[in-house]
């Protein structure tokens, strides 16, 4: 599985829980991309999206993505532009902010997502927050889990994420590796008319 982990603001493949993360992952056999994207202190939507297109080349249904706080917002950027020779497996939105205002992330949210669109670019999302961020409130990971129909996880005791280690990531994304995608339409739904006989 080629796992790609999105870093947030002032962060780097060294920051926060990007190394125990990357290290669990390679341990598993997955093949790990932690790009460092540029200019981390002001970051700019096009630039990254630009970087992480670039960097990471085309996706497909063996490639789960995860981004961190505007990392998340990246990570859906980047899902809109990648090409992408099959639907990834999943994309996981760790504490995301939702539209924010401020002029230093304006670029992120100045065009909106096109959700209806978006949805469908990844075969699972799933959001992850912490009841006690005090940087991103919980109404924006809902948001995110409303539109996108994600899993939300809903966690308290973990702040913005920015520690070095958090083993709920590392099962989010052991439980993606392991879950069997449905590709043909109804596949996965009971068959309510095999006991009629004909």
């Amino acid at each position: 599985m080629k796992i790609i982990l999105i870093h947030g603001f002032e962060a780097s493949p060294e920051s926060n829980f990007f190394p125990w993360l990357k290290d669990e992952l390679r341990k598993k056999g997955h093949d790990v991309i932690v790009p460092a994207l540029p200019n981390p202190a002001e970051p700019d939507a096009e630039e990254w999206t630009k970087f992480l297109v670039e960097e990471v080349g085309a996706i497909d249904d063996e490639t789960i993505i995860l981004g961190h706080s505007i990392g998340a917002a990246a990570a859906l950027r980047f899902l809109e532009a990648a090409e992408a020779y099959s639907t990834p497996k999943a994309c996981i939105l760790v504490a995301p902010p939702w539209m924010i205002k401020s002029e230093q992330f304006r670029g992120f949210f100045l065009s909106e997502l096109d959700f209806d669109v978006l949805m469908w670019k990844a075969s699972k999302f799933v959001v992850v927050h912490s009841k006690d961020d005090d940087k991103i409130p919980a109404d924006h990971a809902k948001k995110y889990a409303d539109v996108l129909q994600a899993t939300l996880v809903d966690r308290d005791g973990e702040g913005h994420y920015m520690g070095e280690k958090y083993p709920i990531l590392l099962e989010i994304i052991q439980k993606l590796v392991d879950l069997e995608i449905v590709v043909d339409p109804g596949e996965g739904l009971p068959d309510e008319y095999q006991n009629i006989e004909s």
